[in-house]
């Protein structure tokens, strides 16, 4: 088939460059993921705990949602005992799906912590243990996970912080 004019042709390369443009969108998304942070504190700890430890967890996932990168900040103590991912909205206590220790590198020193790592499917536990990470995935999504953080002065949980999405790259654009 011919195209009969300019219009056709141009109409035509529209077409063919959405479509292009799109595919090029969906593959960067998949591969870019999502991300999550946590601040925590004391005041967040159900019951809440007297402490002047805090800290931060920031969360991304990579490789088409099958691990969730990790890395957590905490400043006033070197000494952690637990760091894990419970199920749980604000305000609620709940049980852990997540060891962030295990497997991960910790670094502690002079009253600072840091732990980074990665969490796949075959690190689940509790609710979540035979799951898919997409699980986690989701309650992360929906703010219904929190990180906790022990230590031998408070091992019920010395700070807390609920997951919060930060922005799904799904929303950004190609430039």
């Amino acid at each position: 088939m011919i195209l009969k004019n300019v219009t056709d042709t141009k109409h035509v390369l529209a077409i063919i460059s959405l479509v292009v443009i799109s595919g090029t969108t969906i593959i960067t998304t998949q591969v870019l993921g999502i991300k999550f942070a946590a601040t925590m504190s004391g005041e967040q700890v159900t019951p809440p705990t007297n402490t002047s430890v805090n800290g931060n967890a920031s969360f991304r996932t990579t490789t088409y949602d099958t691990v969730i990168k990790y890395k957590i900040k905490i400043a006033g103590s070197s000494d952690v005992t637990s760091a894990d991912i419970h199920m749980g909205k604000k305000g609620e206590n709940g049980e852990t799906v997540a060891d962030l220790l295990k497997d991960s590198k910790k670094n502690g020193i002079k009253m600072e912590t840091s732990i980074r790592g990665n969490i796949t499917s075959s690190d689940l536990k509790g609710p979540l243990k035979g799951k898919m990470i997409a699980e986690l995935i989701s309650a992360m999504s929906n703010g219904n996970t929190y990180v906790s953080i022990d230590t031998p002065y408070h091992e019920n949980s010395e700070i807390r912080g609920q997951i919060d999405l930060l922005r799904n790259v799904n929303s950004t654009k190609l430039k």
